[in-house]
């Protein structure tokens, strides 16, 4: 068998963007399990939302990159992924994408028996491809819209265990759609000549200096802190669990690294260590939380 035919599963696997789709697994089932945790779980319901939820995400991605796949052959960063590499067709992802994406739908709609989850499913997937993903190459505000896709799967997982969107869960989309933006922002200053050469109008591209992103990166960090304590507050009375304290500590060293990034003189220096915080920060914040409200 060539180099180029085993290469060839490899490239599928790798055009469903594992890692964003691992976290839109991951923070849907934080929203499954951290509303309403003293109901009992329902195990095809789990199954159901995680590789629905899997399919989906992956099916975006695999769409993604065949949107862009002119934009990624100019991209350092991006040149070697799987359609611009020539290892795979163009037509072939683009089938491949809309099939998982079909699947993933369907699957979260059937498999929970709640409409509501199927639908916001197939919202975060309009949103994304058909909102997001053209306007990276019209305005840098893609960001922020961006940001709504990214923080829907937290009340996919809320709407499939309640049938409906609690405190809990809209808090958690709060928590999402607020991080991203400092995620991002950090990653904009990095890749900032990539984005060019791909024509992408991201914050950096259009203020090379990085100071919008910088003020972006504080104006959102903030709320986010905020509800990150409202969590703290209305569900961990008394400020003793682990919750509490784990998300300060984490979430004082991320504002840190944003105070850091807002210093010109800072900024090249402090961005991949910020990029880095953000996604640990993530994780680390939401299994904390999953589990203090599960036990």
């Amino acid at each position: 068998m060539s180099e180029r035919a085993k290469s060839v599963p490899a490239a599928y696997w790798e055009l469903t963007k594992p890692r964003l789709s691992f976290l839109s697994v991951l923070t849907a089932l934080a929203g499954y399990f951290c509303s309403a945790p003293k109901e009992q779980t329902d195990a095809k319901v789990l199954i159901s939302l995680a590789i629905g939820t899997a399919l989906a995400a992956g099916g975006c991605g695999a769409i993604n990159m065949w949107w862009e796949s002119d934009a990624d052959a100019k991209m350092e960063r991006t040149r070697n992924r799987p359609i611009p590499a020539g290892i795979l067709k163009p037509g072939a992802a683009l089938l491949f994408g809309l099939l998982l994406l079909t699947l993933g739908v369907i699957l979260v709609w059937t498999g929970t028996n709640q409409p509501l989850a199927g639908a916001l499913t197939a919202a975060t997937a309009i949103s994304y491809l058909f909102l997001y993903t053209p306007l990276k190459s019209v305005t840098s505000w893609c960001t922020l819209v961006g940001s709504l896709p990214g923080a829907i799967p937290p009340i996919i997982g809320t709407a499939a265990k309640l049938g409906r969107i609690d405190d809990m869960g809209w808090l958690l989309f709060a928590l999402l759609f607020f991080w991203q933006v400092p995620h991002f922002m950090s990653l904009a200053v990095m890749c900032r000549e990539d984005y060019a050469r791909g024509g992408f109008k991201v914050a950096t591209v259009d203020d090379p200096s990085g100071n919008s992103a910088a003020i972006w990166a504080l104006l959102f960090i903030i709320p986010m802190l905020f509800v990150a304590g409202a969590i703290a507050t209305i569900f961990f009375p008394g400020w003793t669990s682990p919750y509490v304290w784990i998300s300060f500590i984490a979430g004082a060293w991320f504002f840190k690294l944003c105070l850091d990034f807002g210093l010109p003189s800072r900024r090249a220096e402090v961005a991949k260590p910020l990029f880095l915080a953000s996604i640990l920060y993530l994780p680390v914040v939401l299994l904390t939380l999953t589990l203090n409200r599960i036990f």
